[in-house]
C-alpha cells in the first residue's frame, strides 16, 4: 500500500495482518471477550484499515462513520448502533469530549495515529507494540455481522445497514480477472461508504493489487502523476471535471494529440475509470473513448454490498446502462422497481424492522426503489421510485429522467427537478465561470431556451414549466449527491 506520505508509525512498518492481528487481540484481552460494536472515523489510511480489520478478525462488529458528520450526528450514529468503543484519526480528537458527554455506554477510546493528548484514549501505536505477535482468538461465521453501515441519507434520516461477513465476500469474489497482482488501484471515495470499501479495498486485498491512497480531491491530478494507477473509482461529478481538464489542456496543446494528453494527465498506465454513485452521462463515457480512455458504469446500493451490476473494460457495453448483472445476483423487474437478490444482500437495518420490512421481502428479494429495465443482459436506471413526481391528473414524472437531460449542459453546474405548487420546477445553480467565458450576459434567459429545447423532446407530462436559478450549491451528501429532502 503507498500513501502520498509516509509515516514512520508502527501502524506502517509492521506487515498489514500482524497490526491487524495486534489490535484484535488488544480488544478481547483488555476490552471485552464478547462481541461488541466498534465505531471509527477518519480519512482512508493504514491505521484506518488496521481499525476496520483488527475489529473484524477479533469477532466485533465495525462502524464506519462519515468524517464529514457533525458532533450531534456522530453521536446519534454512535448511540442508535450500540457502539462501546470508538476509534478516530487525530484531525477528529476534538470531538473526544463530547462522545463522552453525549455517548455514555462507550468505555474505551482509541486513537489511530500519534500519541492522544488526553491520557485516558488509548494509543494505537503502542497497542501495535504491545501486542505485536498476538493473535485473537475469535469463532466467527459467515451469517456474523461484519459492519454496520449507514446509508447516505440523501432523503430522510440514515440507516443503519448490517452486512454479514459473507454479504462482503460474496460482494468481493462476485466477478473474476477484474485486477492482477502488482496492479495500482488508486482510492480516491470516502473510506466509511461501502463503495470505497468493497471495490478498492477488497477487490484490491482478493487481486494482490497495489491499494494506492489519494490524500485529498486538491491533490488529484498529482498523486495519479505519483502513483500512475491502472484504476480508479469515480463519481460522475469528478469524472466530468477530469474529462473538462484534459479538455482544456487539449485546447492549449494543439499540436499534441488529444489522446496522447489524456494518457499523460492519467498517469500513463490507466486501463479504465470506474464510476458508481449516480448517473454518469453517455456524453462524457464517449468523449473519454475518444481520448483512447475506458470508462465503465457500475451500479449498486450499501443494502447489497454494494455491487448488484458492473461494466468491464474488457467487454464492449452500451453506455446508457450500469452493465451487467454481477455473478450470483439475480434480478427482477416488480412493477418497474429492480429488485436484487443474492448472498451480498444484507441482514436487515439494525434495530429498525419496519423500514427492513419495507425493503426486504419475505423470501429476501432486495426493494432497490430505482425505476429500471434489463435488456439483452444489460441493466438501466430510469429514475428513482420515491422521487416520482405524480401529477394532479394522475401522471407519474421521474425527476431524474429530466434532470439527466441538462447533463450536457455546461451552463448548467447543478439542477434538482421537482413539482412546486403541483408544477414541473427545474431549479438550476448555473455555471457562472462558462457564461462569463461563452459570453452569456442574461443567464436566465439562455436556461430557460435550453428548457424549451428540452421540452419539445418530452411528451406534455413531462413538461418543465417553471425555472428557479439559485446563488449557492444544493446541499450534498459526501458522495456529492444532492439532498432532495427540503423538496419532497
Amino acid at each position: 500500500m503507498y500513501t502520498a506520505a509516509s509515516p514512520s508509525s508502527p501502524n506502517i512498518r509492521l506487515k498489514c495482518g500482524i497490526r491487524c492481528d495486534a489490535l484484535g487481540a488488544f480488544i478481547k484481552e483488555k476490552i471485552s471477550d464478547k462481541k461488541i460494536h466498534i465505531a471509527i472515523t477518519g480519512t482512508t489510511s493504514a491505521p484506518y484499515l488496521t481499525g476496520f480489520f483488527g475489529t473484524q478478525v477479533s469477532g466485533n462488529t465495525i462502524v464506519p462513520l462519515d468524517a464529514q458528520l457533525s458532533v450531534d450526528d456522530m453521536c446519534d450514529c454512535i448511540n442508535r448502533a450500540d457502539v462501546t468503543v470508538f476509534m478516530y484519526d487525530s484531525r477528529f480528537a476534538a470531538i473526544v469530549p463530547a462522545i463522552r458527554k453525549f455517548c455514555p455506554q462507550v468505555t474505551d477510546i482509541i486513537q489511530i495515529d500519534g500519541e492522544p493528548a488526553d491520557n485516558s484514549v488509548h494509543s494505537l501505536d503502542k497497542i501495535l507494540v504491545e501486542y505485536a505477535g498476538k493473535a485473537p482468538t475469535a469463532d466467527i461465521s459467515p451469517d456474523d455481522l461484519a459492519a454496520i453501515i449507514y446509508t447516505s441519507g440523501t432523503t430522510g434520516k440514515s440507516k443503519g445497514v448490517m452486512l454479514a461477513h459473507e454479504c462482503l465476500l460474496d460482494n468481493t469474489f462476485c466477478e473474476d480477472n477484474e485486477s492482477k497482482p502488482g496492479q495500482v488501484m488508486l482510492t480516491v471515495l470516502p473510506i466509511h461508504h461501502v463503495y470505497c470499501m468493497g471495490c478498492d479495498i477488497l477487490l484490491s486485498l482478493h487481486y494482490g493489487a497495489t491499494l494506492a491512497i489519494n490524500d485529498s480531491l486538491m491533490h488529484l491530478a498529482k498523486n495519479i502523476a505519483l502513483f500512475k494507477p491502472h484504476r480508479i473509482l469515480l463519481v460522475p461529478m469528478i469524472i466530468g471535471v477530469i474529462l473538462q481538464n484534459i479538455q482544456a489542456a487539449c485546447k492549449a496543446n494543439p499540436n499534441v494529440p488529444p489522446a496522447m494528453v489524456a494518457k499523460q494527465a492519467l498517469g500513463g498506465n490507466l486501463i479504465a475509470i470506474f464510476s458508481g454513485g449516480a448517473y454518469l452521462s453517455p456524453t462524457i463515457t464517449e468523449a473519454f473513448e475518444k481520448l483512447g480512455v475506458k470508462v465503465a458504469q457500475g451500479y449498486g446500493m450499501t443494502e447489497c454490498s454494494p455491487r448488484i451490476s458492473t461494466a468491464r473494460e474488457d467487454i464492449e457495453c452500451d453506455s446508457k446502462s450500469v452493465g451487467r448483472v454481477v455473478g450470483g445476483c439475480q434480478v427482477r423487474i416488480v412493477d418497474g422497481e429492480i429488485q436484487a437478490k443474492s448472498k451480498s444482500v444484507m441482514k436487515g437495518y439494525y434495530k429498525n424492522s419496519e423500514a427492513t420490512a419495507e425493503t426486504l421481502t419475505e423470501d429476501g428479494w432486495l426493494r432497490t426503489g430505482d425505476l429500471g429495465y434489463e435488456e439483452n443482459g444489460w441493466l438501466y436506471i430510469t429514475g428513482r421510485k420515491k422521487n416520482l413526481i405524480i401529477l394532479d391528473n394522475g401522471e407519474n414524472v421521474s425527476p431524474e429522467e429530466l434532470e439527466n437531460k441538462f447533463a450536457d449542459n455546461r451552463l448548467v453546474k447543478e439542477v434538482l427537478v421537482y413539482a412546486k405548487d403541483s408544477v414541473i420546477t427545474a431549479e438550476i445553480y448555473p455555471n457562472s465561470d462558462y457564461a462569463a467565458e461563452a459570453g452569456i450576459s442574461d443567464i436566465k434567459a439562455q436556461l430557460q431556451k435550453d428548457i424549451d429545447a428540452i421540452n419539445l423532446t418530452v411528451n406534455s407530462a413531462k413538461t418543465i414549466r417553471n425555472l428557479i436559478i439559485r446563488d449557492t450549491e444544493f446541499e450534498k451528501t459526501t458522495l456529492k449527491k444532492i439532498k432532495r429532502q427540503p423538496y419532497y
